[in-house]
């Protein structure tokens, strides 16, 4: 099951397995993605990861309710130092920190960070929560099969390619508090909403992916 599925009003199946089996992800798994391509990526995705705090920070300054503060507080705890693994990544694929300093984000990372941001400004509790998370429900899915493929076709250690294996300890404890999080917001109107931000999630997610494949690596 994934993030939302027992609110949803629609079928989110198609869009998830195009996620799931974006050609990025294949090529990784199948040891045919260009290095350079990797490095593009984790330059990327850094670009995303150094947001993730101030993201989690406007979603706990933006809710009143102590009990929600905490849970979101919760959500938090287990993601700190994940940066640190992405630059680990980075750096065993050849990258230097000077490299991920002076990063320019490429246009479906920008979609994608503006849509996170624009959610947390203007949408409804539910909209908030369910823009970030559907995003990273899906990307601890990805990661599963991302992490071993790297050790098998690119030469990367367990250490190397941490980053990834993280996120399925991470997945365990932040779901939980995703499925109490959810159970305040099942009213129709917010089932709806909560719709509405999940697909708008995977289809900038997927306008990222597209944008690492077709860019100049």
């Amino acid at each position: 099951m994934s993030f939302a599925d027992t609110l949803l009003t629609e079928d989110m199946s198609s869009l998830r397995q195009r996620l799931l089996h974006h050609e990025l992800w294949k090529r990784v798994e199948k040891g045919t993605l260009e290095v350079a391509r990797l490095r593009l990526f984790a330059l990327q995705d850094w670009w995303l990861v150094r947001e993730a705090y101030k993201l989690d920070a406007l979603a706990i300054a933006g809710v009143s309710d102590l009990e929600v503060q905490e849970l979101l507080l919760r959500k938090l705890m287990p993601k700190m130092g994940g940066y640190k693994l992405l630059l680990r990544f980075g750096e065993a694929l050849g990258l230097s920190k000077t490299d991920f300093d002076k990063v320019e984000p490429l246009t479906g990372c920008m979609a994608l960070t503006n849509f996170f941001y624009w959610m947390l400004a203007y949408g409804s509790p539910g909209e908030k929560l369910a823009s970030v998370s559907a995003s990273e429900d899906i990307f601890v899915q990805i990661c599963a099969g991302v992490g071993p493929a790297l050790i098998r076709h690119y030469g990367l250690s367990a250490a190397q390619a941490e980053f990834f294996s993280a996120h399925d300890e991470i997945g365990r404890l932040v779901i939980p508090v995703d499925e109490v999080l959810l159970a305040r917001y099942d009213t129709p109107d917010e089932r709806q909403r909560i719709t509405r931000a999940v697909r708008l999630s995977h289809e900038f997610e997927l306008m990222f992916y597209d944008t690492i494949l077709s860019a100049k690596a």
